[in-house]
């Protein structure tokens, strides 16, 4: 055969060959396709294609044409030795037909030819063929076989490093569909265009979705729905940040479900977006879990545990807490004339009753025994206002009691009455009982005197121990009656015990006493030795004590109260002025809560008349303006005097104790009380003060 005929032949050949091989999309049928076209077009007997084993020097047979795989498995092929090391190491890569006589000899052939698969200038594999058979019987492959084999190796390589890829592609689509498939979370993708590729079939259960809707369709189209969802989603694509949302509400599909939720960008290996990943989180199995545990456990208990499972573990702690005990009275002597149905079902609507209050108050329901509550706080969230916050219960469930009561009364039924006994102090809180069951519980003496307490306690009354009334006297919210001493079980001296009498804040005034109180805690400056938390509350207590003796009604009251924890807080921003930024803080804060404008003129007009010179214009103007300087005609003058002092002089108004006394002589000579009470309970001692500081300078 001419030269020009053998290229022609192996132009056609190639060609061939090429066309079939990128047909293939798996690497084995790929292989041992190429192994039969290269038999036949050669005229081998038979061969095989060898395939480097990952991550080792040794070759294995991955495609095989007549010959035996029993045999041609025991032999080993290496590539730092032989034919192998011959074509990984020649600069051109040609076939050889160097083939070691041992392998000839093991799979009993005469004469062979090998060529290269190669992938990057490393010997990936070899084709190998045997005995070219020709009507007289079997012989030597020729130059222009070799050369051949050669030509088609390169279009193998290429095939092979194709359809490997493709194959490993494909593969590492297959591991990441499965992996996506198995997780429990929704993912859902998008392209760079925002249209959705993806959907696994965690995202379609959880968001109510179908993969044949979404693919192909723009996120803007399939979440129509979810406006707020697509502001994240756009937010991701400006900004390529991650966004995530605990608890977020979802409806693009047939329902509204909440999630965890985290939006992504996806970037590729050149920091480019090329689109974004939507990850969900089912939480809806744990809203149920909290709901159905919560109809049995305080809800603080249950989260609490959620986010710490150590809190599991046997065992606890020592805590300052505050607890209330609550008994219904003489409910065996009713329970006898009932029947046993219409028993559970009082104490049922009883507790419904009562139950809603300790919740709404961040109580901890410790347990239920028989008719009695027992209720803590401080355990196992601590909060500041615990016993504040027992107070309050004990003073709603009295209240609604009067509701309750008089519904039972019109079905002919007997009203309910209940005693609260209440006390602080420490107790070891923790779980206690089995690893299978157990039950979180406080226990300790201070809890033994809370029950002594109810135990006391008359129908409707609220009997407190005296670290109770220490732990809220300063708050102004509470008047208390001191009662006899009382011998408890278990005590050897007597118990000083009080009554509450009288909660003087109402839901508005405890929503801003707990607003002004956090803001200036957190806030006020340091150097503000007398325009501090304390004053507030001075001025809070002075204008409720004033204005109950000045006959106040309710609701008056309630504006006056507001008044005085807003007149100061305009020393958050500066001391100059301060009357009118603390008007402009209350008129932003009121309006949320509920105040009317009318009513917070008035609360204004009140701050406004505590600015020296004093000038108020009404009763509630002159008891907030005697408030505020009803320390003037008390015992402790000289004390908050000192702290005003350290105050004039932290801000370089005044430096010697001189010049501050005669400040004082000139302001005491110039003040007068506006109130019939505050005159009378405090415009003698005031005078009397004068002279004292006069006296120094006679």
């Amino acid at each position: 055969m001419n030269n020009i005929a053998f290229k022609q032949l192996e132009l056609e050949t190639l060609l061939e060959i090429t066309n079939t091989l990128i047909e293939h999309e798996h690497v084995d049928d790929l292989l041992q396709d190429i192994l039969i076209r290269t038999c036949g077009i050669l005229d081998a007997s038979c061969g095989f294609i060898l395939i480097e084993k990952k991550n080792s020097d040794l070759f294995i047979p991955k495609a095989v044409f007549n010959l035996d795989e029993k045999v041609l498995s025991k032999i080993i092929f290496n590539k730092k030795r032989g034919f192998l090391n011959l074509l990984a190491t020649q600069q051109e890569k040609f076939a050889c037909n160097s083939i070691e006589n041992i392998h000839l000899e093991k799979l009993e052939k005469s004469f062979a030819l090998a060529a290269p698969i190669m992938g990057k200038n490393q010997l990936l594999g070899s084709i190998i063929i045997f005995d070219k058979e020709l009507r007289n019987g079997k012989s030597d492959f020729s130059a222009e076989d070799a050369a051949m084999l050669s030509a088609i190796s390169v279009q193998a390589s290429v095939a092979y490093n194709n359809t490997f890829l493709l194959d490993t592609l494909l593969e590492s689509k297959r591991l990441n569909d499965n992996i996506m498939e198995s997780i429990h979370t929704g993912v859902i993708t998008t392209n760079l265009f925002g249209e959705i590729d993806y959907v696994n079939k965690t995202a379609e259960k959880i968001a109510h979705i179908s993969t044949d809707e979404c693919i192909g369709n723009h996120y803007q189209i399939m979440f129509e729905k979810d406006p707020d969802l697509i502001v994240l989603l756009e937010k991701v694509e400006q900004e390529v940040s991650v966004y995530s949302e605990q608890n977020f509400l979802i409806k693009i599909g047939l329902e509204s479900v909440h999630v965890n939720l985290t939006i992504s960008p996806l970037i590729d290996d050149q920091g480019e977006q090329i689109g974004m990943v939507i990850a969900m989180e089912d939480i809806s199995y744990l809203d149920k879990i909290k709901s159905t545990f919560k109809k049995y456990v305080s809800k603080q208990i249950v989260d609490k545990i959620l986010e710490n499972e150590d809190l599991l573990n046997l065992g606890g702690q020592e805590l300052t807490l505050t607890t209330i005990f609550t008994d219904i009275r003489g409910f065996t002597n009713m329970s006898e004339k009932m029947d046993p149905i219409d028993v559970v079902r009082t104490l049922n609507d009883y507790f419904d009753l009562m139950i809603d209050v300790v919740f709404k108050y961040n109580g901890t329901l410790d347990k239920i025994i028989g008719d009695a509550l027992m209720v803590i706080y401080g355990a196992p969230i601590y909060g500041h206002d615990d016993t504040q916050r027992a107070l309050l219960t004990a003073i709603e469930m009295q209240k609604l009691l009067i509701d309750f009561n008089a519904g039972r009364i019109e079905k002919g039924m007997d009203p309910i009455e209940i005693g609260i006994g209440i006390n602080r102090g420490k107790a070891i809180a923790g779980n206690i009982g089995s690893k299978d069951q157990m039950n979180y519980t406080v226990i300790g003496d201070a809890v033994n005197l809370a029950s002594r307490l109810c135990s006391n306690a008359d129908a409707g009354q609220i009997l407190v121990s005296e670290s109770v009334v220490a732990d809220v006297e300063h708050s102004g919210l509470f008047d208390f009656q001191k009662l006899e001493a009382i011998k408890v079980k278990g005590k050897a001296q007597e118990v000083q015990i009080y009554a509450l009498s009288t909660c003087f804040a109402t839901p508005r005034v405890l929503e801003v006493y707990d607003l002004v109180i956090n803001r200036l805690l957190i806030n006020l400056s340091p150097d503000l030795f007398y325009h501090a938390i304390s004053h507030t509350l001075d001025v809070f207590i002075s204008a409720r004590k004033i204005a109950v003796s000045e006959g106040i009604g309710e609701d008056e009251l309630e504006l006056l109260l507001v008044a005085a924890l807003f007149h100061d807080t305009g020393f958050l921003e500066q001391a100059a002025g301060h009357e009118e930024i603390s008007c402009q803080m209350a008129k932003d804060h009121l309006i949320p809560i509920g105040f009317s404008k009318a009513e917070i003129e008035s609360i204004c007009g009140m701050i406004r008349a505590t600015k020296i010179p004093q000038k108020p214009q009404n009763l509630l103007e002159e008891i907030l303006a005697d408030a505020d300087l009803d320390y003037l005609g008390r015992a402790d003058f000289f004390t908050i005097g000192s702290l005003l002092f350290n105050e004039l002089k932290a801000s370089n108004v005044v430096n010697e104790e001189a010049a501050w006394d005669q400040i004082q002589i000139k302001f005491l000579e110039n003040h007068h009380y506006f109130t019939n009470t505050a005159r009378n309970l405090r415009a003698e001692q005031k005078e009397k003060h004068l002279q004292i500081i006069k006296s120094k300078y006679s």
